[in-house]
Formats: C-alpha cells, sequence, structure tokens
C-alpha cells in the first residue's frame, strides 16, 4: 500500500508582508491540503468536482486582490505577474475540461500542479511586489 502523501505546510518565508494576501494563500494551502486528503482517502468525482469549484472561485478573488494592488500602486511589474496569472487560469482550466473519470488521476495533477505552481509563485514572483506594496503602506 503506497503512503500517504504529505500535507503541504506554510512556513514564514512564504510571506509577502501583507496579511490579505498571506491569509489568502493561506487559504490556497488549505485547499490543496483538502485535495491532498483526498487522494490519501481514494477521491470520487462528487468530492472533487466541489472542491474544483471553489479553487477556481477562490484563485479569481485572490488574482483580483494582487491586480487591484497592481494598479492601484501602479506596480511596474504588473503585466508580466497577471501573465502569470493568466496562464495558471489557463492550465487550471485545462485540467478542469480534460476531466475524464479518473478521480484518482485529476487529484494527483491538481496536487502536483498546485503545490509547485502555488510555491514557485510565491516565493519568485509575489516577492516582486513586496517593496512596492510596503512603499504604499500596505501590510
Amino acid at each position: 500500500m503506497a503512503s500517504a502523501r504529505p500535507l503541504l505546510e506554510w512556513k514564514e518565508e512564504y510571506s509577502v508582508e501583507v496579511k490579505a494576501i498571506d491569509d489568502q494563500h493561506k487559504e490556497m494551502f488549505r485547499m490543496i491540503n483538502e485535495l491532498v486528503g483526498l487522494i490519501n482517502v481514494v477521491p470520487d468525482r462528487d468530492r472533487i468536482e466541489p472542491l474544483l469549484d471553489g479553487l477556481i472561485a477562490y484563485r479569481q478573488k485572490h488574482f483580483a486582490t494582487e491586480e487591484g494592488y497592481f494598479k492601484q500602486f501602479d506596480f511596474e511589474g504588473a503585466e508580466e505577474h497577471i501573465e502569470e496569472h493568466t496562464r495558471f487560469n489557463e492550465r487550471l482550466e485545462a485540467l478542469r475540461s480534460g476531466y475524464t473519470d479518473d478521480p484518482i488521476g485529476l487529484a494527483f495533477e491538481l496536487v502536483d500542479f498546485l503545490e509547485d505552481w502555488l510555491i514557485d509563485h510565491i516565493l519568485n514572483t509575489d516577492r516582486k511586489y513586496i517593496e512596492c506594496f510596503r512603499a504604499h503602506g500596505l501590510r
């Protein structure tokens, strides 16, 4: 029997020093961990679809938050950052539309994609706006 997949843990190094955005990132971690929990108990379509719908809705809220600050503060890296958001949206939609009757495969693919993307995005792309946001008093 395969061992259980480990949960994704929030670390302070992931903080972008803006409470609202950190809280949104933590919620995304929670949702990814919910998917991990499904993998660990053999997921079915009825359990994955609501979670996938929630992820899609939540990423819209999160991206709108960041992009609103980009516009408000005239963040010079906005265009590149928004392009990453667009690529994320395209990949998530492709996973959703490519959904077959393989909920375990979908869950694994989602978790792999989300973990890799979120950690890389926070540690590399999101860090670029910290100075701009701080200069405008956002905490």
